[in-house]
């Protein structure tokens, strides 16, 4: 809670101009940087990539509300084929991971240059922890 805190109260200072990465807090925090790196709080939001993203994208299909979404990769990027406003399907590209455990959500972008979160999240818990 103290290094979220630190964190906040230096966006305040600084303004919402000026974004400050985790290694500016690192010179001062080094041992709250290192407890920090790897949990849940880093891993809150990532650009999706072969690190960051937990869910099956291998041509794996899932379907809610009678739409069947497929999860797949193509040139190192990830996307999701899923029902769009206009109620077909269309591929979506995925440009950042939300969380990692027990949940991932994934953050899509959309052709008009908005960005928008599906109904739908990738349960990274084993069958045997109720995934």
């Amino acid at each position: 809670m103290k290094l979220i805190l630190l964190m906040f109260i230096s966006v305040i200072v600084l303004g919402a101009s000026e974004y400050v990465d985790d290694d500016a807090c690192k010179k001062c925090h080094s041992q709250e940087h290192s407890q920090w790196q790897g949990s849940h709080h880093d891993l809150a939001m990532k650009t999706a990539d072969d690190q960051s993203v937990v869910g099956d994208f291998n041509n794996a299909s899932f379907s809610l509300h009678g739409v069947t979404s497929t999860f797949y990769n193509k040139d190192k990027k990830y996307f999701i084929r899923t029902d769009g406003e206009d109620g077909k399907l269309h591929d979506y590209e995925v440009t950042y991971t939300f969380g990692v455990y027990p949940l991932q959500q994934y953050l899509l972008k959309f052709p008009d240059g908005k960005f928008q979160v599906p109904d739908i999240a990738c349960d990274s818990r084993s069958k045997k922890e109720g995934g």
